[in-house]
């Protein structure tokens, strides 16, 4: 039977990590461990024996570098990377036993990370606009049910990697935050020379950083590393739909100059503007029926048009100089994340 260890990184025991715990043990599939690696000790009795704390040696690190510490600990046969504001479904493990199952070559699984069901409108329109295909592009499929496909790059939230392989490539780069998923993955195509699997069914529900400010900062370090990534590793970044936000920003603003010196530009340019205004309400209206909330029309439109924004933005400063990798801070009382 097969042996699913869950590796959790964290700073330290918090509230998403408390709302997951329950769900991990209701789990309908019991052949698992779960090895939360945190920056220091914690008396918190999880009163079940499948879970475990492990310190990261010399405390403060990188994601990536504590999932490389839970994986050398793992006796499971697949790792199941979960991030702890993000708790999964009931058959979320039977349902990627299945998959393995019925798949032997598989070395890697990606499924979705959807919004929960009851959250704040604040942090539901966050979801609602990382939902849409006009801010996530052919990368929607990451936040709602989609149909199966083969990936080549897939985010830790919900991410299956069988152990073997995982050694074979060395584990996670700890130069990297956001983005050392991204590498791991670059590294498991090149190693196996074949993509892997997207499938809809393993499903778990993550948090979303509230709208505005929160959820822009989280934008901010996502643009800073695609755009370091579409320099270094162009295998998986160096992709049209990741420039195109760039480009609306460079269009928005400096289109008016250019057009001020060529008048007959400024057809293209009203054009595309009101082209774009146009797929914003329809895509706000749309959020606004789903929710049934005459309020999220327009948290949806105005957080769409600031992550266009934002992510452009940085896309170009990452395309330009290196990200500095700056850990979130913590609440000590709690242990809760500050900002975005």
């Amino acid at each position: 039977m097969i042996k699913f260890s869950i590796i959790i990184p964290v700073r330290t025991i918090n509230d998403y990590l408390r709302e997951s715990i329950p769900h991990i043990k209701k789990l309908d599939y019991e052949n698992f461990e779960v090895l939360i690696v945190v920056d220091f000790e914690s008396d918190y009795d999880f009163k079940d024996t499948r879970f475990r704390t492990i310190v990261a040696p010399e405390g403060k690190r990188s994601p990536g570098e504590k999932r490389n510490i839970g994986a050398e600990k793992a006796t499971g046969d697949i790792l199941a990377f979960l991030d702890d504001d993000a708790y999964p479904k009931k058959n979320w493990l039977s349902k990627a036993k299945e998959i393995f199952e019925e798949n032997k070559d598989l070395y890697a699984l990606g499924a979705p990370a959807m919004t929960p069901p009851k959250v704040s409108i604040w942090e539901k329109a966050s979801g609602r606009i990382l939902e849409s295909y006009m801010t996530s592009g052919f990368t929607y499929y990451r936040h709602v049910y989609a149909k199966r496909g083969e990936l080549n790059d897939y985010p830790t939230v919900n991410l299956f990697v069988k152990k073997d392989a995982f050694k074979k490539v060395g584990g996670f780069d700890k130069e990297f935050w956001p983005g050392e998923d991204t590498k791991l993955c670059l590294d498991l195509v090149k190693a196996f020379k074949k993509n892997f699997m997207y499938d809809p069914e393993p499903q778990v529900y993550h948090h979303r950083r509230d709208v505005f400010i929160p959820h822009l900062k989280q934008v901010s370090r996502y643009g800073q590393h695609r755009g370091q990534f579409a320099r270094i590793f162009p295998e998986t970044s160096f992709i049209p739909s990741y420039f195109v936000p760039s480009l609306f920003v460079f269009g928005l603003f400096f289109g008016p100059f250019v057009c001020t010196f060529i008048p007959i530009l400024w057809v293209f340019y009203f054009g595309i503007v009101g082209l774009y205004i146009f797929i914003l309400l329809v895509e706000g209206v749309r959020a606004g029926i789903k929710d049934k909330n005459i309020f999220m029309f327009f948290l949806f439109c105005s957080g769409t048009f600031l992550t266009h924004l934002v992510y452009g933005t940085n896309f170009i400063v990452g395309l330009i100089k290196r990200p500095k990798l700056k850990l979130r801070e913590i609440d000590k009382q709690t242990g809760n994340y500050l900002g975005g």
